[in-house]
């Protein structure tokens, strides 16, 4: 069983790719496109993921993406929103 990542870490990470994928999260709060319980298990989803360090060099290297990579826990979520 895989041992689940630092939440703060994790958070901040959901907001970066968020930020990359062009998806405003507190907005989509705001206008109840996801509740509260959603975005925590978008972190937690996050949090179990096993491609952090990729993640992070693409968040480094790629400041917008067209869309999350297939690896990404929450890519479901970012396309949805994004296309709202």
């Amino acid at each position: 069983m895989q041992t689940l990542g630092d939440a703060r870490e994790h958070f901040w990470r959901v907001i970066k790719m968020a930020d990359a994928c062009e998806v405003d999260l507190s907005t989509a709060l705001d206008e109840n496109r996801i509740n509260i319980d959603e975005y925590a298990d978008m972190i937690t989803s996050c949090r179990g993921c096993t491609q952090v360090g990729k993640c992070d060099r693409l968040l480094s290297d790629a400041p917008k993406l067209e869309h999350a990579p297939d690896y990404c826990e929450n890519r479901d979520t970012f396309a949805v929103l994004r296309q709202d």
